[in-house]
């Protein structure tokens, strides 16, 4: 295809029907490395452009390229201009052969890719067939709508599912929550470690809470107890802890009630501070943990006869009653 030398203010970038920007998630890369290379090598292959049907020139391939001419002052750069008659498929896969190390790098970026081709209103059957499965993806009923409806997630939970290497089935799960929940853990994740196992319970248990209570979003996070935790002084990882379990006892009172029984126990035993107990507040495992605390050996046998008195046994065995 032969080569033209076109105005540089005759392109259509930012606002190409090509451009992926703010479709990818792209890896950092010097700026000014390209820049460099142009400059050393003095090589600068053409750009390409797609020349729709009113003659507008949209760019394909070539910001880098077009960025460099315009800080050497000059014009005009050397195109390769595809017509209007060329399929879109054949632009998407000249994209996708420039972009493939950036698309690959996650799932939600090949998502995002597939969103990017079906606003260029590539054909159904070609996606499925080619750049489904390219991807690695087995296309099932409905894969495409799932696709568009994770193009509709909050931009900081995609770049999260990006950053954080989402499986397609966590992030489809994502897209069953509310906007207003995903954006309220996504801003907690400010404050708590936010991890994928994190941020799913919390949104499921909260949207179900307040689905139960009919109670909005805004009610509960008015909670006095629920702002003492994300503004008190605990590491983000033990915020997250207690985040977890705080609304995990909201949407399952009785495990509120069933753990308030087990602390009045502990706390009518009224155990010397070097001896703690513990279990799964879940209470998914029937397992009591009875914990030392020594920093002296004379200590020890103190302790044992606690540990052997039958009052703190009959409180062991209430306890693993309750679980």
């Amino acid at each position: 295809m032969p080569m033209q030398t076109i105005s540089i203010e005759d392109i259509l970038i930012d606002d190409s029907r090509f451009s992926t920007n703010g479709s990818l998630y792209e890896p950092y890369t010097s700026k000014t490395s390209p820049i460099d290379s142009f400059r050393q090598l003095g090589i600068l292959y053409p750009i390409v452009v797609y020349e729709n049907g009113e003659r507008r020139l949209h760019l394909i391939d070539g910001r880098k390229r077009i960025q460099f001419v315009r800080e050497t002052l000059k014009g005009k750069i050397d195109a390769i201009v595809l017509p209007h008659t060329t399929p879109v498929t054949d632009i998407i896969t000249l994209i996708l052969n420039n972009k493939r190390n950036t698309v690959e790098q996650s799932i939600m970026n090949k998502v995002q890719f597939i969103n990017f081709a079906m606003h260029l209103n590539v054909p159904e059957t070609w996606m499925l067939d080619s750049l489904c499965v390219s991807f690695g993806f087995k296309p099932y009923s409905g894969f495409l709508k799932d696709c568009e409806r994770i193009s509709l997630l909050p931009e900081t939970l995609k770049m999260f599912c990006h950053e954080k290497k989402y499986s397609l089935k966590q992030i489809v799960n994502l897209t069953h929550y509310p906007e207003e929940i995903l954006l309220q853990v996504m801003a907690w994740g400010r404050d708590i470690q936010l991890t994928a196992s994190v941020l799913e319970e919390i949104a499921s248990n909260l949207k179900d809470y307040l689905r139960a209570q009919k109670i909005t979003l805004k009610d509960f996070l008015d909670e006095l107890a629920l702002q003492g935790i994300i503004c008190s002084s605990l590491s983000p990882r033990d915020k997250a802890e207690r985040l977890r379990e705080f609304i995990r006892l909201k949407r399952f009172p009785i495990l509120s009630e069933v753990n308030a029984r087990m602390e009045k126990t502990v706390e009518s035993m009224h155990l010397p501070k070097e001896i703690s107990l513990s279990w799964d507040r879940t209470l998914e495992n029937r397992n009591v943990d009875v914990t030392i605390h020594m920093k002296d050996i004379s200590e020890y046998d103190g302790l044992l006869k606690t540990l052997d008195s039958s009052e703190m046994k009959q409180a062991v065995e209430r306890i693993l009653d309750e679980l």
